[in-house]
């Protein structure tokens, strides 16, 4: 499984991208990235638009390819779901 995330915005505007592939983790790491994407229900969310745009906050992109399954959405820190705020915090941290 590959995870990536992409956060644009911010005060300088900034995009980072990161990318987290199973095969690089630790068997438990692995185990629990994949509990997250299946807590989350990942590949059953949809985007969520920013109902009035922010300036200066972060938006996301966040794209989950396990097997033949591939996923994208994007969210804006104001509107992350709870169920997939474990996932995001982890993939940043990393």
């Amino acid at each position: 499984m590959r995870v990536t995330l992409e956060q644009s915005g911010g005060f300088a505007g900034l995009i980072t991208t990161k990318t987290i592939d199973t095969q690089d983790l630790s068997p438990p790491e692995a185990e629990q990235l994949k509990r997250w994407v299946k807590d989350a229900n990942f590949f059953q969310l949809k985007s969520i638009a920013e109902a009035s745009p922010q300036p200066d906050r972060f938006n996301y992109t966040l794209s989950v390819k396990m097997d033949s399954q591939t996923h994208s959405i994007q969210v804006s820190e104001t509107n992350v779901p709870e169920k997939l705020k474990p996932l995001l915090n982890w993939v940043q941290q990393r």
